[in-house]
């Protein structure tokens, strides 16, 4: 297996290929892929979790959940406060439901899940500047 990657500037440049990607699928595809969207979504903000976690002197673990990360990095004393529940949402756009062929997302709540990343991006730029 290959070794995680362990750089802030790694882990960021990967979240915003990730993000890329679901800016320009949600832009430019039609019918809009909406659970891919989610998707890239949520692996964009597990990245830069991830890499925040590196800045914060935490390995990250090899795992796909937000609330956990989240909840790493809450304990080396940076706090999420009323975005947190952020994290839960976007959370459900994981690769363990990415295979749910039943799951149905409407373009509007696509939109959501996109903002929600953003907003945890603007909140980490402004918390760990380092990062980015």
């Amino acid at each position: 297996m290959a070794k995680q990657t362990n750089t802030p500037l790694d882990w960021r440049l990967l979240a915003e290929r990730d993000m890329a990607v679901a800016d320009h699928l949600a832009a430019t595809m039609r019918p809009v892929p909406t659970d891919t969207v989610a998707f890239f979504c949520q692996q964009a903000t597990e990245k830069y979790l991830k890499g925040a976690l590196v800045i914060l002197g935490v390995e990250p673990p090899y795992i796909h959940d937000l609330d956990r990360l989240r909840k790493l990095a809450e304990k080396q004393k940076l706090t999420f406060g009323n975005i947190s529940s952020l994290c839960t949402v976007i959370n459900y756009f994981s690769v363990q439901p990415r295979y749910d062929l039943g799951m149905s997302l409407s373009e509007e709540d696509m939109r959501l899940v996109l903002q929600h990343t953003k907003t945890i991006i603007e909140f980490l730029k402004k918390e760990i500047p380092d990062l980015f």
